[in-house]
C-alpha cells in the first residue's frame, strides 16, 4: 500500500483553486488540495508504528501561518501555487520527518520545494488573471493511504500546538 503525509489547508476561498483544478487536475474531486510533506512511498512500518513515531517527532510543533500566491510551471509541467509565507515551517517538516522516520525514501539530490499542485498543463498563460491569495494557519498533519483509485484514504491526523 502507498502512503504519504500531507497537508490539508483550510483556506475560504478554496473554490478557487477547485476551478482551476477541475480544469487541470484530473484527481481534483478524488483528493482536495494539499500540501505534500513525504510524497508516495511503500514501506513495511505499520500504520499505527507510523503515527506514532510521526506524532512524537511533531509533538512541540506549533500551529504556523501560511499563505500562498502566484502560479509557476515546473520543469515537468506541473502547476503549482507557491507558498510565500510558511514555507521554512513546511521545509522543516518535511525535512524532520524523512530524516526520522523515513531515511531510506528521502531523495536529497531534489529540491523540496512547497506548493498546492494546481494540475498538469503545457503552459500558464491562459492563467494570468488567477492572482488570488490563500491564507490560512496549519493545524494538523495527515497521514494518508492512496487507495486503489487513488483516493484518499486518512489513516490519521496529527493536531499541532
Amino acid at each position: 500500500m502507498k502512503r504519504d503525509i500531507l497537508i490539508f489547508p483550510k483556506f475560504n476561498n478554496i473554490e478557487l483553486m477547485q476551478s482551476i483544478r477541475k480544469k487541470y487536475d484530473r484527481l481534483y474531486n478524488i483528493i482536495p488540495p494539499h500540501i505534500t510533506l513525504v510524497f508516495p512511498f511503500t514501506d513495511n512500518i505499520s500504520n499505527e508504528d507510523l503515527y506514532i513515531k510521526l506524532k512524537e517527532l511533531i509533538k512541540d510543533t506549533k500551529k504556523f501561518n501560511v499563505k500562498f500566491e502566484g502560479l509557476s510551471l515546473s520543469d515537468d509541467n506541473f502547476i503549482f501555487l507557491n507558498c510565500i509565507i510558511g514555507l521554512e515551517n513546511i521545509i522543516d517538516l518535511h525535512d524532520k520527518i524523512y530524516n526520522n522516520i523515513l531515511p531510506t525514501h528521502f531523495k536529497k539530490d531534489i529540491e523540496y520545494i512547497p506548493h498546492i499542485t494546481l494540475g498538469k498543463a503545457n503552459n500558464i498563460d491562459n492563467l494570468k488573471d488567477f492572482n488570488y491569495e490563500f491564507e490560512t494557519i496549519i493545524d494538523e498533519i495527515s497521514l494518508e493511504e492512496i487507495g486503489k483509485n487513488e483516493e484518499s484514504i486518512i489513516i490519521n491526523t496529527i493536531q499541532l500546538k
